[in-house]
């Protein structure tokens, strides 16, 4: 079977799982591990036998689950199966809800609560806002009937000295940690969605939308043009002798002058306009407007293109040229049938002097 390349986005969604299922595990048998010793060695006396006895063997079989999720969440590509991020969710958060209770009624430590940012922590990685909240609002609750249960509501006797000072601080410290680790999981996941985004759709090195994303725009702009009867056009472009700027000054300089041309060309279009890198050296443009407009753009990018050098090892001046081929959009023409009429145009323009826009044959 051929082997699957895996995006960006499928790239961190495996890692996120594999975070996702041994990251709270490891904290949940570490804890048993530490309660089961501080029991055994008298350290905790209150504790029950029982309940630690059935905490350990649910740590056990979140151990034998977790190795089931990580053996079976994968298809034979590598990726994450769909329905398994929703058990990975499921798992997590009854796993998070368990510990904590189980900490905060069965331990005896009366400041417990200073911990519940760690265990909203761990469900932050999925930077799933609402999930997130969810599993806090569950703790917070769970927290306050322990405080009563456990016989902590002395503290809520006003008239106690330190009855303010200790209902704020508790306040505080909660509604600190849950809403910053409510903003991280919101603004971080929207950081992540943008970079991703830009991982998955954009060529790596100019910085040009890639293939992956230029069928989706073209197919929209053609649905446009025949649901709204407006128009646009295609600009194949073509860096012209860029094998021989490979072969004199080396691959590395022919990935500055890509550059170069790529910057020019995103610089020298519209904001509604886009600019893909459709392989070698070779940029496609979408330009939402007429023929005539089209033309005017793409002498404008050729000339500003030509015009300036690029320095090889910061002395020589080295110069290139462009030559495109424009299509405009006809009702009768497919997207294929446009790109293969403006390459037929870039590759007579090459044949034909270089260094031109061609518009017609």
């Amino acid at each position: 079977m051929e082997k699957y390349d895996l995006s960006a986005i499928d790239a961190y969604i495996n890692r996120a799982y594999k975070i996702i299922i041994v990251l709270p595990l490891t904290g949940a048998t570490t804890s048993a591990f530490v309660f089961t010793i501080f029991k055994l060695t008298n350290l905790w006396p209150m504790v029950p036998i029982l309940p630690l006895v059935l905490y350990d063997l649910i740590n056990l079989f979140y151990l034998i689950f977790a190795i089931y999720l990580l053996k079976t969440g994968f298809d034979e590509n590598g990726t994450i199966k769909p329905k398994k991020i929703l058990v990975a969710k499921l798992y997590i958060g009854i796993l998070v809800f368990a510990q904590w209770n189980y900490i905060t009624y069965l331990i005896p430590y009366h400041e417990w609560w200073a911990y519940l940012f760690f265990f909203i922590g761990l469900t932050i990685v999925f930077f799933d806002y609402r999930f997130t909240a969810l599993i806090s609002a569950s703790l917070i609750i769970s927290t306050f009937i322990s405080w009563i249960i456990n016989g902590q509501y002395h503290f809520l006797d006003p008239a106690d000295t330190l009855f303010l000072p200790s209902l704020i601080l508790r306040l505080f410290c909660i509604g600190l940690s849950t809403s910053t680790l409510l903003f991280i999981t919101y603004f971080g996941g929207k950081y992540l969605v943008e970079e991703l985004d830009r991982h998955a759709n954009y060529d790596t090195l100019t910085h040009l939308l890639n293939r992956r994303t230029m069928d989706t725009y073209l197919n929209e702009a053609i649905h446009e043009a025949h649901s709204k009867k407006s128009t646009f056009c295609l600009m194949m472009i073509d860096i012209d002798d860029f094998k021989h700027v490979n072969d004199t000054y080396g691959h590395e300089f022919g990935d500055e002058v890509l550059k170069y041309v790529a910057n020019t060309i995103s610089t020298g279009v519209k904001k509604n306009d886009h600019v893909f890198r459709w392989g070698g050296e070779e940029i496609l443009v979408l330009l939402k407007t007429d023929s005539e407009k089209a033309y005017a753009a793409a002498e404008r990018i050729r000339n500003d293109i030509v015009k300036d050098a690029i320095l090889y090892n910061n002395k020589e001046k080295v110069f290139v040229s462009v030559t495109i081929g424009l299509s405009s959009f006809n009702e009768n023409h497919t997207i294929k049938d446009m790109m293969e009429d403006a390459d037929q145009k870039l590759y007579y323009g090459k044949n034909n002097g270089k260094n031109q826009v061609v518009i017609s044959l």
